[in-house]
């Protein structure tokens, strides 16, 4: 219960404070540019490149540049970062330890985003990233929530067994007295029965005592 909570109040920060974008000069398709990138501790790849393709699908359809290894969305408009105005969005997943990085590359048009040049539009990215690293957390919590939940049931089910085992036990105990019991007055019983045959005994040695004196009587003179 308490690993619950703790998922609870991870997914409660992640929510609330997110993890701001870094900049800095990456390799992609267009040669060394500007990015902003997250990394994202529980998620991999797969996930980091699921939730980003949900995460901008309402701006366009992202399309795959296999050979570059990239992910691209050309003259889009995404309002939180660059209002009405057009823009290409570049994004690269990488699997890490434990952990994905997603970088984004933003082409204003001959120019990328840069925190030098875009003051405004820096700003916008990094609420982008943070919302997307968000929603990536919650997926990577929400999954590791279920695990905990799962192994909470498996606990249940476990005390559940041995509660019904320690049922049987005092089922046994009960049943073991029942025995108890009824062997003490059995015992009681056997006993008074010995006394009683100890008696029959002793009253047939006088009669075998009594035959036998007649037995020796027989032909004997006065």
């Amino acid at each position: 219960m308490k690993n619950i909570f703790t998922l609870i109040f991870t997914m409660i920060v992640s929510m609330l404070l997110g993890q701001d974008a870094i900049e800095r000069k990456t390799s992609m398709s267009l040669g060394p540019q500007n990015a902003f990138f997250v990394e994202i501790p529980g998620a991999d790849k797969k996930l980091a490149e699921k939730v980003f393709y949900e995460f901008v699908k309402e701006y366009g359809k992202l399309k795959e540049n296999g050979k570059a290894r990239e992910h691209f969305m050309m003259a889009t408009k995404i309002p939180v970062i660059n209002g009405a105005s057009p823009l290409d969005l570049y994004a690269k997943f990488e699997e890490g330890k434990a952990m994905a990085t997603t970088y984004v590359w933003i082409d204003l048009g001959g120019a990328f985003i840069n925190s030098t040049d875009y003051k405004s539009q820096t700003m916008s990215v990094k609420q982008f990233m943070r919302d997307y690293f968000i929603e990536v957390r919650k997926k990577v919590v929400a999954e590791e929530l279920k695990v905990e939940e799962k192994n909470l049931s498996n606990l249940e089910k476990d005390l559940k067994k041995l509660k019904e085992k320690n049922d049987d036990y005092h089922k046994d105990i009960e049943k073991a007295k029942q025995k108890i019991a009824e062997a003490e007055k059995n015992i009681e019983k056997n006993t008074l029965d010995q006394e009683n045959k100890g008696k029959e005994i002793d009253s047939q040695k006088a009669v075998v005592e009594t035959v036998s004196v007649k037995l020796n009587s027989l032909g004997k003179k006065d």
